[in-house]
């Protein structure tokens, strides 16, 4: 464990970022600026490296800078761009912590006539995923999803989003420690999102930039001045 840790702080950045353009090539910076698109592209590339982490925070973000640039709420972009139900009802007696067989059984129903994984599922897992590197649901709006516990898995599978979902409790015919849980697919997510975000600039091909003031300094993407630095002569 020490050794990785040492590793981890040791990191050195590599002198070139491996962009493939013609101003790299002159010796100009490059500037990566966080469109929808890119931001799409960036996620594939991390999942397809491996990079689960990076593509999960990723993914669960990209909503919000799409809903920003039309002035739409999170979960009202989700709900029309990737087609996710919401119907905006609170939870809490999914959340109950104490419950009867029967309760359970007509929760179950509850939970799958309002859709298994909706907005404001997604909603909270971003919000557990950003602020607390985590899959438990809590805090403000929890009550507006039955799960405790989303948890996130690759299943080499990019068609749908819900791996599975249950419930969990001990006892018999009064359960106690009740808990509901859902498993989504990293992979479909990042699928869905990609349609969602596609949908979303073919309305509009203008939406496809990062949002910068008015005037003044313009600070809008990622400046790598990489290729400033000079190459060895062949």
């Amino acid at each position: 464990m020490n050794a990785r840790l040492d590793e981890i702080a040791a990191w050195e950045p590599r002198p070139s970022g491996g962009l493939k353009c013609d101003a790299n090539e002159c010796g100009f910076p490059t500037v990566i600026h966080r469109t929808p698109s890119r931001l799409v592209e960036e996620c594939e590339k991390a999942f397809d490296a491996g990079l689960l982490l990076a593509a999960l925070n990723l993914v669960v973000t990209i909503p919000d800078v799409c809903a920003k640039a039309v002035g739409m709420r999170y979960i009202d972009w989700c709900v029309k761009y990737l087609e996710l139900p919401n119907t905006g009802e609170k939870m809490a007696a999914e959340r109950k912590d104490e419950k009867s067989q029967s309760e359970i059984s007509e929760e179950f129903d509850v939970i799958e006539a309002r859709g298994i994984f909706t907005a404001s599922d997604l909603y909270q897992l971003r919000c557990a995923v950003v602020h607390a590197g985590s899959s438990v649901i809590e805090g403000r709006g929890e009550d507006y999803s039955p799960y405790k516990v989303i948890g996130v898995c690759v299943h080499g599978d990019a068609h749908g989003i819900v791996a599975s979902y249950g419930h969990a409790g001990t006892g018999t015919e009064n359960l106690k420690g009740c808990a509901y849980d859902c498993v989504i697919k990293l992979e479909g997510l990042v699928s869905l999102m990609a349609k969602g975000v596609v949908s979303f600039l073919e309305e509009d091909p203008e939406r496809d930039c990062e949002r910068t003031i008015k005037s003044g300094i313009d600070r809008r993407g990622v400046t790598d001045f990489r290729p400033l630095i000079q190459r060895p002569v062949r």
